[in-house]
Protein backbone atom coordinates (compact mmCIF):
# COMPACT_ATOMS: atom_id res chain seq x y z
CA UNK A 1 0.00 0.00 0.00
CA UNK A 2 0.97 3.65 -0.26
CA UNK A 3 1.17 3.91 3.52
CA UNK A 4 3.46 0.92 3.94
CA UNK A 5 5.78 1.82 1.07
CA UNK A 6 6.14 5.48 1.96
CA UNK A 7 7.20 4.52 5.46
CA UNK A 8 10.35 3.00 3.97
CA UNK A 9 11.60 6.35 2.68
CA UNK A 10 15.31 6.94 3.21
CA UNK A 11 16.23 10.09 5.13
CA UNK A 12 18.70 11.23 2.46
CA UNK A 13 15.90 11.87 -0.04
CA UNK A 14 13.89 9.51 -2.17
CA UNK A 15 12.80 8.45 -5.58
CA UNK A 16 9.24 7.18 -5.52
CA UNK A 17 8.89 4.74 -8.38
CA UNK A 18 5.47 4.22 -9.91
CA UNK A 19 4.54 0.88 -11.44
CA UNK A 20 5.59 2.17 -14.87
CA UNK A 21 9.11 3.54 -14.59
CA UNK A 22 8.89 5.73 -17.68
CA UNK A 23 7.24 9.13 -17.18
CA UNK A 24 3.71 9.14 -18.53
CA UNK A 25 2.60 11.27 -21.51
CA UNK A 26 0.38 14.24 -20.80
CA UNK A 27 -3.05 12.87 -19.94
CA UNK A 28 -5.36 13.15 -16.96
CA UNK A 29 -4.66 10.60 -14.24
CA UNK A 30 -3.89 10.15 -10.56
CA UNK A 31 -0.42 8.93 -9.66
CA UNK A 32 -0.30 5.14 -9.47
CA UNK A 33 0.24 3.19 -6.28
CA UNK A 34 3.91 3.01 -5.41
CA UNK A 35 5.90 -0.17 -5.48
CA UNK A 36 9.24 0.76 -3.94
CA UNK A 37 11.23 3.86 -3.13
CA UNK A 38 14.93 4.26 -3.80
CA UNK A 39 17.33 6.98 -2.63
CA UNK A 40 17.51 10.16 -4.70
CA UNK A 41 20.43 12.29 -3.62
CA UNK A 42 20.51 14.87 -6.40
CA UNK A 43 18.46 16.51 -9.11
CA UNK A 44 20.94 14.93 -11.52
CA UNK A 45 19.52 11.51 -10.65
CA UNK A 46 16.40 12.31 -12.66
CA UNK A 47 17.50 15.12 -14.99
CA UNK A 48 17.86 12.99 -18.08
CA UNK A 49 14.61 11.12 -17.57
CA UNK A 50 12.68 14.17 -18.75
CA UNK A 51 12.55 16.46 -21.77
CA UNK A 52 11.03 19.40 -19.91
CA UNK A 53 10.43 20.68 -16.39
CA UNK A 54 7.51 22.79 -15.18
CA UNK A 55 9.22 24.62 -12.36
CA UNK A 56 7.55 26.40 -9.46
CA UNK A 57 9.43 29.49 -8.33
CA UNK A 58 8.58 30.76 -4.81
CA UNK A 59 9.76 28.25 -2.21
CA UNK A 60 11.69 26.19 -4.77
CA UNK A 61 14.29 28.37 -6.51
CA UNK A 62 13.96 31.69 -4.64
CA UNK A 63 12.16 33.52 -1.84
CA UNK A 64 10.98 36.42 -3.96
CA UNK A 65 14.16 38.43 -3.54
CA UNK A 66 17.11 36.05 -3.39
CA UNK A 67 17.87 32.82 -5.22
CA UNK A 68 18.26 29.79 -2.97
CA UNK A 69 21.70 28.27 -2.65
CA UNK A 70 22.44 26.06 -5.64
CA UNK A 71 19.22 26.92 -7.52
CA UNK A 72 20.84 28.99 -10.27
CA UNK A 73 23.40 26.26 -10.90
CA UNK A 74 20.67 23.61 -11.00
CA UNK A 75 18.59 25.52 -13.53
CA UNK A 76 21.65 26.27 -15.66
CA UNK A 77 22.65 22.61 -15.68
CA UNK A 78 19.20 21.55 -16.88
CA UNK A 79 19.39 24.14 -19.65
CA UNK A 80 22.89 22.98 -20.56
CA UNK A 81 21.48 19.47 -20.96
CA UNK A 82 18.90 20.80 -23.39
CA UNK A 83 15.92 20.62 -21.04
CA UNK A 84 13.09 23.06 -21.60
CA UNK A 85 12.11 24.89 -18.41
CA UNK A 86 8.74 26.56 -18.00
CA UNK A 87 8.19 28.49 -14.79
CA UNK A 88 4.65 27.65 -13.64
CA UNK A 89 3.57 30.03 -10.93
CA UNK A 90 0.46 31.06 -9.03
CA UNK A 91 1.72 34.63 -8.99
CA UNK A 92 -1.11 37.08 -9.61
CA UNK A 93 1.26 39.38 -11.53
CA UNK A 94 2.05 39.51 -15.23
CA UNK A 95 4.87 37.26 -16.40
CA UNK A 96 7.08 40.29 -17.14
CA UNK A 97 7.45 40.71 -13.38
CA UNK A 98 8.66 37.13 -13.01
CA UNK A 99 11.09 37.44 -15.93
CA UNK A 100 12.62 40.60 -14.46
CA UNK A 101 12.89 38.93 -11.06
CA UNK A 102 14.58 35.83 -12.50
CA UNK A 103 17.10 37.86 -14.48
CA UNK A 104 17.97 39.96 -11.43
CA UNK A 105 18.80 36.80 -9.49
CA UNK A 106 21.05 35.36 -12.18
CA UNK A 107 18.68 32.90 -13.86
CA UNK A 108 18.73 32.74 -17.64
CA UNK A 109 18.76 32.98 -20.51
CA UNK A 110 15.03 33.66 -20.49
CA UNK A 111 12.51 34.15 -23.26
CA UNK A 112 13.12 37.45 -25.00
CA UNK A 113 16.87 37.46 -24.29
CA UNK A 114 17.83 36.78 -27.90
CA UNK A 115 19.62 33.85 -29.51
CA UNK A 116 21.07 31.24 -27.16
CA UNK A 117 22.79 27.87 -27.30
CA UNK A 118 20.44 26.50 -24.63
CA UNK A 119 16.63 26.47 -24.34
CA UNK A 120 15.49 29.74 -22.75
CA UNK A 121 13.33 29.78 -19.64
CA UNK A 122 9.66 30.46 -20.38
CA UNK A 123 7.14 31.74 -17.85
CA UNK A 124 3.45 31.06 -17.25
CA UNK A 125 1.75 32.82 -14.33
CA UNK A 126 -1.86 32.60 -13.24
CA UNK A 127 -1.96 36.40 -13.12
CA UNK A 128 -0.92 36.61 -16.76
CA UNK A 129 -3.56 34.05 -17.76
CA UNK A 130 -6.26 36.05 -15.99
CA UNK A 131 -5.09 39.31 -17.61
CA UNK A 132 -5.02 37.71 -21.06
CA UNK A 133 -8.39 36.06 -20.48
CA UNK A 134 -10.05 39.27 -19.35
CA UNK A 135 -8.48 41.19 -22.24
CA UNK A 136 -9.75 38.76 -24.88
CA UNK A 137 -13.05 37.93 -23.15
CA UNK A 138 -13.42 35.11 -25.66
CA UNK A 139 -13.33 31.88 -23.69
CA UNK A 140 -14.26 30.37 -20.34
CA UNK A 141 -13.97 31.30 -17.56
CA UNK A 142 -13.82 34.93 -18.75
CA UNK A 143 -16.19 35.30 -21.71
CA UNK A 144 -19.37 35.98 -19.71
CA UNK A 145 -17.90 38.48 -17.24
CA UNK A 146 -18.87 42.14 -17.37
CA UNK A 147 -16.61 45.17 -17.43
CA UNK A 148 -16.95 46.29 -13.79
CA UNK A 149 -15.16 44.57 -10.94
CA UNK A 150 -14.15 44.94 -7.32
CA UNK A 151 -10.56 43.84 -6.81
CA UNK A 152 -8.89 42.31 -3.78
CA UNK A 153 -5.41 43.42 -4.71
CA UNK A 154 -1.71 43.26 -3.93
CA UNK A 155 -1.63 47.03 -3.44
CA UNK A 156 0.96 47.75 -6.11
CA UNK A 157 -0.04 47.22 -9.74
CA UNK A 158 -3.80 46.61 -9.38
CA UNK A 159 -4.96 49.84 -11.06
CA UNK A 160 -2.74 49.31 -14.11
CA UNK A 161 -3.64 45.61 -14.27
CA UNK A 162 -7.38 46.32 -14.31
CA UNK A 163 -7.17 49.27 -16.69
CA UNK A 164 -4.95 47.58 -19.27
CA UNK A 165 -7.16 44.49 -19.51
CA UNK A 166 -10.16 46.68 -20.25
CA UNK A 167 -11.96 46.56 -16.92
CA UNK A 168 -13.10 49.23 -14.46
CA UNK A 169 -12.80 49.01 -10.67
CA UNK A 170 -16.06 49.88 -8.88
CA UNK A 171 -17.74 49.29 -5.49
CA UNK A 172 -19.28 45.85 -5.00
CA UNK A 173 -22.81 47.23 -5.40
CA UNK A 174 -21.94 48.20 -8.99
CA UNK A 175 -19.70 45.23 -9.85
CA UNK A 176 -20.29 42.46 -12.37
CA UNK A 177 -17.69 40.23 -10.74
CA UNK A 178 -15.00 40.13 -8.06
CA UNK A 179 -11.30 39.59 -8.80
CA UNK A 180 -8.94 38.25 -6.12
CA UNK A 181 -5.23 38.99 -6.75
CA UNK A 182 -4.04 39.54 -3.18
CA UNK A 183 -5.28 40.61 0.21
CA UNK A 184 -3.58 43.93 0.87
CA UNK A 185 -6.05 46.44 -0.57
CA UNK A 186 -9.56 46.46 -2.02
CA UNK A 187 -9.67 48.38 -5.29
CA UNK A 188 -12.98 50.08 -6.08
CA UNK A 189 -13.90 50.76 -2.47
CA UNK A 190 -11.79 53.86 -1.75
CA UNK A 191 -13.15 57.29 -0.82
CA UNK A 192 -12.41 58.70 -4.29
CA UNK A 193 -12.31 56.40 -7.33
CA UNK A 194 -10.07 58.88 -9.16
CA UNK A 195 -7.65 60.01 -6.46
CA UNK A 196 -7.81 57.14 -3.95
CA UNK A 197 -9.68 54.22 -5.51
CA UNK A 198 -8.67 51.62 -2.94
CA UNK A 199 -9.10 51.02 0.76
CA UNK A 200 -6.87 48.94 3.05
CA UNK A 201 -7.70 45.27 3.39
CA UNK A 202 -9.10 43.98 6.65
CA UNK A 203 -11.00 40.86 7.61
CA UNK A 204 -14.09 42.95 8.38
CA UNK A 205 -13.87 44.73 5.02
CA UNK A 206 -13.52 41.39 3.27
CA UNK A 207 -16.59 39.97 4.96
CA UNK A 208 -18.64 43.05 4.14
CA UNK A 209 -17.59 42.95 0.49
CA UNK A 210 -18.20 39.22 0.12
CA UNK A 211 -21.62 39.40 1.74
CA UNK A 212 -22.55 42.21 -0.65
CA UNK A 213 -21.28 40.13 -3.58
CA UNK A 214 -23.27 37.14 -2.37
CA UNK A 215 -26.45 39.21 -2.10
CA UNK A 216 -26.07 40.69 -5.59
CA UNK A 217 -27.51 37.62 -7.37
CA UNK A 218 -28.38 33.98 -6.63
CA UNK A 219 -25.12 32.18 -5.91
CA UNK A 220 -23.26 35.47 -5.64
CA UNK A 221 -21.18 37.47 -8.10
CA UNK A 222 -18.54 35.44 -9.96
CA UNK A 223 -15.21 35.37 -8.13
CA UNK A 224 -12.13 35.08 -10.34
CA UNK A 225 -9.14 33.93 -8.28
CA UNK A 226 -5.83 34.91 -9.87
CA UNK A 227 -3.82 33.20 -7.12
CA UNK A 228 -5.50 30.12 -5.61
CA UNK A 229 -2.74 29.57 -3.04
CA UNK A 230 -3.82 29.20 0.58
CA UNK A 231 -0.38 29.40 2.20
CA UNK A 232 2.39 31.92 1.59
CA UNK A 233 5.58 30.37 0.18
CA UNK A 234 7.60 31.93 3.03
CA UNK A 235 5.33 30.31 5.60
CA UNK A 236 4.26 33.63 7.10
CA UNK A 237 0.76 33.91 8.48
CA UNK A 238 -0.90 36.35 6.10
CA UNK A 239 -4.16 36.14 4.15
CA UNK A 240 -4.14 34.51 0.71
CA UNK A 241 -6.68 34.69 -2.13
CA UNK A 242 -7.30 30.96 -2.02
CA UNK A 243 -8.56 31.30 1.55
CA UNK A 244 -10.81 34.18 0.54
CA UNK A 245 -12.33 31.90 -2.10
CA UNK A 246 -12.92 29.21 0.51
CA UNK A 247 -14.65 31.71 2.80
CA UNK A 248 -16.85 32.98 -0.03
CA UNK A 249 -17.83 29.42 -0.87
CA UNK A 250 -18.60 28.72 2.79
CA UNK A 251 -21.01 31.69 2.73
CA UNK A 252 -22.93 29.96 -0.06
CA UNK A 253 -21.29 31.31 -3.22
CA UNK A 254 -21.45 28.93 -6.18
CA UNK A 255 -19.58 30.75 -8.98
CA UNK A 256 -15.90 30.62 -8.04
CA UNK A 257 -13.37 30.52 -10.88
CA UNK A 258 -9.82 29.71 -9.77
CA UNK A 259 -6.98 30.10 -12.26
CA UNK A 260 -3.62 28.49 -11.51
CA UNK A 261 -2.32 25.29 -9.98
CA UNK A 262 -3.86 22.74 -9.52
CA UNK A 263 -6.48 23.74 -12.13
CA UNK A 264 -6.24 22.81 -15.84
CA UNK A 265 -5.89 26.20 -17.59
CA UNK A 266 -2.33 26.86 -16.41
CA UNK A 267 -1.19 23.40 -17.54
CA UNK A 268 -2.77 24.00 -20.96
CA UNK A 269 -0.71 27.20 -21.17
CA UNK A 270 2.44 25.25 -20.29
CA UNK A 271 1.68 22.75 -23.06
CA UNK A 272 1.47 25.69 -25.44
CA UNK A 273 4.92 26.86 -24.32
CA UNK A 274 6.31 23.37 -24.89
CA UNK A 275 4.81 23.34 -28.37
CA UNK A 276 6.48 26.69 -29.16
CA UNK A 277 9.77 25.07 -28.13
CA UNK A 278 9.12 22.21 -30.54
CA UNK A 279 8.21 19.69 -27.85
CA UNK A 280 5.22 17.47 -28.58
CA UNK A 281 3.36 17.62 -25.28
CA UNK A 282 1.33 14.51 -26.06
CA UNK A 283 4.39 12.27 -25.93
CA UNK A 284 6.93 14.35 -24.06
CA UNK A 285 8.51 13.33 -20.78
CA UNK A 286 7.51 16.15 -18.45
CA UNK A 287 7.94 16.65 -14.70
CA UNK A 288 6.52 19.42 -12.53
CA UNK A 289 8.73 20.55 -9.65
CA UNK A 290 7.15 22.22 -6.63
CA UNK A 291 6.92 22.46 -2.87
CA UNK A 292 3.13 22.28 -2.40
CA UNK A 293 1.40 18.92 -2.29
CA UNK A 294 -1.99 20.58 -2.76
CA UNK A 295 -1.00 22.70 -5.76
CA UNK A 296 2.14 21.32 -7.43
CA UNK A 297 1.83 17.59 -6.79
CA UNK A 298 -1.94 17.37 -7.07
CA UNK A 299 -1.99 19.65 -10.11
CA UNK A 300 0.67 17.61 -11.86
CA UNK A 301 -1.16 14.38 -11.11
CA UNK A 302 -4.53 15.64 -12.29
CA UNK A 303 -3.01 17.00 -15.49
CA UNK A 304 -0.94 13.98 -16.48
CA UNK A 305 2.51 15.14 -15.40
CA UNK A 306 5.06 13.46 -13.14
CA UNK A 307 5.99 15.47 -10.04
CA UNK A 308 9.07 16.27 -7.98
CA UNK A 309 8.18 17.31 -4.42
CA UNK A 310 10.61 19.75 -2.76
CA UNK A 311 10.57 19.06 0.98
CA UNK A 312 12.01 22.35 2.23
CA UNK A 313 9.14 24.54 1.00
CA UNK A 314 5.67 25.25 2.39
CA UNK A 315 5.58 21.92 4.24
CA UNK A 316 8.83 22.56 6.11
CA UNK A 317 7.11 22.89 9.48
CA UNK A 318 5.28 19.58 9.11
CA UNK A 319 8.53 17.92 8.07
CA UNK A 320 10.49 19.73 10.82
CA UNK A 321 13.28 20.88 8.50
CA UNK A 322 14.79 24.36 7.94
CA UNK A 323 13.11 26.18 5.11
CA UNK A 324 15.03 26.21 1.80
CA UNK A 325 18.06 24.56 3.38
CA UNK A 326 17.90 21.24 1.47
CA UNK A 327 18.02 19.29 4.74
CA UNK A 328 16.47 15.82 4.31
CA UNK A 329 13.47 15.23 6.57
CA UNK A 330 13.22 12.28 8.90
CA UNK A 331 11.82 9.26 7.07
CA UNK A 332 8.85 8.89 9.41
CA UNK A 333 7.89 12.58 9.08
CA UNK A 334 7.93 12.43 5.29
CA UNK A 335 6.11 9.11 5.28
CA UNK A 336 3.36 10.44 7.52
CA UNK A 337 2.89 13.60 5.43
CA UNK A 338 2.71 11.74 2.12
CA UNK A 339 0.47 9.01 3.51
CA UNK A 340 -2.00 11.51 4.93
CA UNK A 341 -2.08 13.45 1.68
CA UNK A 342 -2.57 10.27 -0.35
CA UNK A 343 -5.45 9.15 1.88
CA UNK A 344 -7.22 12.48 1.32
CA UNK A 345 -6.58 12.75 -2.42
CA UNK A 346 -7.34 9.40 -4.00
CA UNK A 347 -3.88 7.93 -3.57
CA UNK A 348 -2.09 10.87 -5.17
CA UNK A 349 1.62 10.90 -4.34
CA UNK A 350 4.69 12.62 -5.79
CA UNK A 351 6.71 10.68 -8.35
CA UNK A 352 9.95 11.91 -6.83
CA UNK A 353 11.05 13.92 -3.82
CA UNK A 354 14.12 16.04 -3.06
CA UNK A 355 15.18 17.87 0.07
CA UNK A 356 15.92 20.94 -2.05
CA UNK A 357 16.25 21.97 -5.68
CA UNK A 358 19.96 21.68 -6.21
CA UNK A 359 22.53 19.45 -7.86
Amino acid sequence: SVFRMVSLVAACGLLLQPTARRPSPLRRFLSPVLEAPAPLASLLDLADEYDAFLLDQFGVIHDGKTAYEGAVDAVCELQRRGKKIVIISNSSRRKSDTLARLRSMGFGPCEGDGASDVPPISVVTSGDLVWEGLSAAAAAPFADLGLRCTVFGNGEDDEEYVRTCGRVAVPVAEADFVLARGLFTILGTGPDLLRQPFSPYSADAEEEALRAALAARPGGLPLVVANPDTVRPDGKDSPMPGLLAARYEAMGATDIRPVGKPHPLIYEACRAQLAIAGIDAAGARVAAVGDSLHHDVLGASQNGVDSVFICGGVHYRELEVPQAAAVPPAADKLAALLATFASEHGGCTPTHALAGFRL
